[in-house]
């Protein structure tokens, strides 16, 4: 007997190992998702901008990071306590103007280089609500908790979201014309758009990103959100709140993303990786112990011959630690 109904995953001539560099955009979900690879140790880079969760932003964001366009004064506010950026998390905002702008700025060249050379990027869409500024009508990634009144709230068009999405791709390939663009949309919900709110705008996301898949070669479609919703269609699979996934279910949706994206040799080699990595997050509690000494350097030769053994893996972090016991 079946409980669950298997989603069909498309076969994907997408590999990715430890050579590999790989970015992920979008919103909470794309962090979520990277932090998975970035703790086995593959090269990434997550969200230069911060979380961005409607594909407007996101389309805005890469044409800025694709020509290298910096960030200048007249493009930051002062609320009377920080200075902020409608394109940036509230990561980026400070007391001090200059330092705002260099951090901004740094996340534009940093997100440059690392696209330039990615060989994949994943774009997750969270949300087709967007905001809008009313004096000027752009779109703002982030409201910083400003005054309601300064902004238009708008389900976007399918239309909208696909010249926004396409406006995306080509800024990627303008900027790195060999890489490989996966489209996913975010299972989390939005509940403040209501349930039916949520639906439209989960659908209006699909409808792009399956319309923009179809238009380019060098882009495909992950089914992380049909995933969520019939293969894990149960509460247990969700966090508290029951609007974010559990860590069971991110874990279960990073398992579906290896099938799609990892060799055999690549899955098996993560096992060797993961449990390696269990056993060098060990407590140390008395490092100058006899034990202690023989753990690391036990563990000091597991790193090495596993670095030595799979290419592009960097165990350097781990292996400063455990010299550092010797």
């Amino acid at each position: 007997m079946n409980w669950t109904t298997p989603v069909e995953i498309p076969k994907s001539d997408i590999r990715i190992d430890w050579k590999s560099n790989v970015a992920f955009i979008g919103s909470c979900f794309a962090e979520n998702i990277s932090h998975k690879f970035t703790d086995l140790c593959f090269r990434t880079a997550v969200n230069p901008f911060g979380i961005v969760y409607n594909p407007l932003s996101v389309a805005n964001m890469l044409e800025r990071i694709a020509n290298k366009k910096l960030y200048t004064a007249d493009e930051i506010f002062f609320d009377g306590e920080n200075y902020h950026c409608w394109d940036f998390h509230g990561s980026f905002s400070s007391k001090d103007s200059n330092l705002c702008l260099q951090q901004m700025n740094g996340a534009v060249e940093s997100a440059h280089a690392f696209l330039q050379k990615a060989d994949v990027v994943f774009m997750t869409l969270g949300s087709a609500f967007c905001y809008f500024l009313q004096e000027s009508g752009t779109v703002v990634s982030n409201c910083h908790r400003q005054n309601a009144n300064l902004f238009r709230r708008e389900l976007v068009s399918v239309e909208r979201i696909v010249f926004a999405l396409e406006s995306a791709v080509q800024s990627l390939q303008t900027l790195n014309p060999q890489v490989r663009i996966v489209l996913t949309v975010s299972p989390l919900r939005h509940f403040k758009d209501g349930a039916h709110g949520n639906q439209l705008s989960k659908a209006t996301l699909l409808l792009g990103a399956n319309s923009v898949a179809n238009t380019f070669k060098n882009v495909e479609y992950f089914p992380s959100y049909e995933i969520a919703m019939d293969e894990l269609r149960d509460y247990r699979f969700y966090a508290a709140d029951m609007i974010h996934l559990s860590s069971t279910a991110e874990d279960y949706i990073f398992e579906k993303c290896g099938e799609s994206y990892f060799s055999e040799e690549t899955r098996r080699n993560l096992s060797r990786v993961e449990s390696f990595l269990k056993l060098s997050n060990h407590r140390i509690f008395d490092a100058d112990s006899f034990k202690v000494k023989t753990f690391a350097q036990n563990a000091l030769l597991q790193a090495k011959d596993l670095q030595a053994q799979i290419p592009g893996l960097d165990l350097s972090a781990e292996i400063r630690r455990f010299e550092s016991f010797i």
